[in-house]
């Protein structure tokens, strides 16, 4: 009987044991298939509908292109909440350059761009200049790029739109492109994450700054170019953002913020970085969170409910994924 029972106490330490090891992958694939398999039963298979499916693409490219720049972020310890500001800035700055150029699309792209990248840039400066939290810093970036497009729009007597919006169909309506677009970012972030320095070194930061600096690594200055990276993302993100509405308004990119961190938490990003990190928590986490949104949608929930199950289920997945030892830092630094 006793060696019953110590095959069984030792059979479930073994799975216990096993699901602490995997569990980031566990939420990553469980959650997938959970979500996938829920709403194609509550939809009657409508949610891989053709009309559907492109409706999923449009969302998920945005949403995608965000959270791949943030994974080195977040890899690293840090943590962003002024994406959504950026992109409204970056898209505003886009529609006046578009208008200004007779609907010339390359100009905006690399427009948004630079704006994108000079609002992740004065974050990381303030951040590594001052020694502020990640969180602080990005804050601040929220207030000044968001009181800037709501003063715009509050002194424009007409809507801040887009005149000439044929430049844009490519990237609204052109599925392939979407699709191919998607797995070209998809392939070179993560050749960039797990095959370079950038990546390795940004995840040694997250294990141990110090460590990591003692082993010859620049942290500031991988900091900083995990920032313009990470801009450089938002930046191209904020035109697939205005192709959808062709302009800009003070709501523009609200709760993006919230977005990309919910997808990332979904495909089982930690909070606190380091080795465990994986740019398919960005690319898998995406898949699940438009999904999931999508999904409640066409299951006729309500939307103040879609909002309060979204947070619910990122409650339930960070208590899983911050269940780690005392000693390990668990703040995004």
């Amino acid at each position: 009987m006793e060696e019953k029972n110590t095959l069984k106490s030792g059979f479930g330490s073994r799975i216990l044991h096993w699901i602490q090891n995997y569990k980031q992958y566990i939420i990553q694939y469980f959650g997938l298939i959970f979500v996938i398999a829920v709403f194609l039963y509550l939809t009657d298979g409508d949610l891989f509908s053709a009309r559907n499916l492109e409706t999923l693409i449009r969302q998920l490219v945005v949403i995608l292109t965000i959270t791949l720049g943030m994974a080195f972020i977040y890899s690293h310890g840090g943590m962003d909440i002024s994406v959504g500001a950026v992109v409204a800035l970056s898209s505003l700055c886009a529609t006046y350059v578009m208008n200004l150029t007779a609907g010339q699309v390359l100009p905006a792209i690399l427009v948004s761009i630079a704006v994108s990248v000079t609002c992740y840039l004065l974050n990381i400066i303030v951040t590594n200049q001052f020694g502020l939290m990640s969180t602080i810093s990005s804050l601040s970036v929220m207030f000044v790029a968001r009181g800037i497009v709501t003063y715009v729009n509050s002194m424009s007597t007409d809507k801040i739109e887009v005149h000439n919006t044929a430049g844009l169909e490519l990237f609204r309506s052109n599925t392939p492109f979407l699709i191919g677009t998607m797995a070209v970012l998809c392939i070179v972030m993560t050749v960039l994450f797990n095959l370079t320095k950038l990546g390795k070194q940004n995840r040694a930061i997250g294990d141990n700054p110090l460590s990591a600096m003692q082993s010859g690594v620049r942290v500031k200055k991988v900091k900083v170019e995990a920032y313009v990276l990470a801009g450089i993302m938002v930046g191209i993100a904020a035109v697939f953002s205005l192709s959808r509405t062709g302009s800009v308004s003070e709501k523009t990119g609200s709760g993006l913020e919230m977005d990309a961190i919910v997808a990332l938490i979904l495909g089982g990003m930690a909070l606190n970085g380091g080795a465990k990190s994986r740019i398919s928590s960005a690319i898998i986490g995406s898949f699940t969170y438009v999904l999931l949104n999508n999904g409640l949608v066409m299951a006729g929930v309500d939307t103040q409910v879609v909002s309060l199950i979204k947070g619910i289920i990122f409650l339930i997945v960070v208590f899983l994924t911050i269940r780690q030892p005392k000693s390990k830092k668990v703040l995004p630094r």
